[in-house]
């Protein structure tokens, strides 16, 4: 299909598809990611600051690993006007996917939703409005229902940054070790591969919400061996649902389970994965106990109230 003459739609924006890929192709992705779409939000933002010119405004990139690039020129044009984001990525992933942040350290704050990335953002950007702000869930829908739950159930969710060596090595000795043990894996079609197969492991794709909640609520535990994170909604989404949960002692992971019992793993330590999987589903008080604790900390970080903590942040940023 032809798309020389076509018009891309954003938001109120129409704009011709071929000088929209044009100007996209101008920026280096070495900045941070930017595509046809940036270029439509860019337009967009324009049109929306001309619109309220002269009124004090903030504007808040909510992936700062995209669509940055024009700020110099938003300043000077929209003095009133201060520019924000929120980054998700590890220091790690930031280094290696946007080795120059010019066009990042142009912000006037930054969110970080994990504690993990304070003071590396700090450094990177030459910022010192850096706010972590953990990321939030919503405790409404996702909720605990014990009257579905399994025994001997483990539960994998997501591919970004999952440890699947520790997954798939760990998988036959737990598999020895519990009897009827279920693991169901909850992964985009793309990735199925990086399962390894056996027996008690059942892959599922294309899952919706609700289908996702229900599978947190049947679980007995989630099991989640990672290589680094900032924020994960996996573990936020199975804590709301009063989930126990085994993981790896990486990233903001420490800070987002404080005062849960749930368990950390040094990061490349199978045997302490296997050795604390297996106790903990032979021990139904401290189950239950670690179910109620992963509750009440999602309570503590429903959209509700990080939403006040970023109204602080733009009261201080304004």
């Amino acid at each position: 299909m032809d798309y020389t003459n076509a018009k891309v739609v954003y938001g109120n924006t129409k704009f011709p598809f071929r000088i929209a890929k044009i100007l996209a192709g101008f920026h280096s992705q070495n900045l941070g990611n930017y595509n046809v779409g940036s270029v439509l939000k860019a337009i967009e933002l324009l049109q929306l600051l001309k619109k309220h010119k002269g009124q004090k405004n903030i504007v808040h990139f909510l992936n700062g690993e995209r669509d940055i690039r024009h700020l110099g020129f938003f300043k000077r044009k929209f003095p009133n006007t201060k520019f924000c984001a929120t980054f998700h990525k590890p220091p790690k992933v930031l280094k290696e996917t946007i080795s120059n942040p010019k066009a990042l350290q142009k912000l006037d704050g930054v969110v970080a939703v994990g504690a993990n990335q304070v003071g590396f953002l700090k450094d990177w950007l030459q910022l010192e409005n850096v706010a972590y702000i953990p990321h939030g869930v919503d405790t409404e829908f996702f909720v605990p229902n014990t009257s579905v739950r399994e025994n001997n159930s483990l539960l994998f969710v997501g591919q970004h940054l999952r440890n699947f060596d520790t997954f798939n090595k760990s998988v036959p000795r737990l598999a020895a070790a519990i009897a009827s043990l279920q693991i169901r894996v909850v992964i985009h079609p793309a990735y199925r591969s990086k399962i390894e197969p056996h027996s008690c492991v059942d892959i599922l794709s294309e899952v919706n919400d609700e289908q996702l909640r229900t599978l947190y609520q049947q679980a007995t535990l989630l099991y989640l061996p990672l290589m680094d994170s900032t924020a994960c909604n996996s573990l936020l989404e199975a804590m709301a649902c009063g989930l126990p949960i085994i993981t790896t002692n990486v990233g903001g992971n420490a800070n987002y389970l404080k005062n849960t019992s749930n368990i950390l793993v040094e990061s490349g330590n199978i045997d302490d994965f296997i050795d604390e999987t297996i106790a903990l589903l032979q021990d139904e008080p401290r189950l239950t106990k670690m179910g109620k604790a992963s509750r009440d900390r999602a309570v503590e970080l429903e959209w509700e109230k990080v939403m006040r903590d970023v109204n602080g942040f733009y009261e201080k940023l304004s």
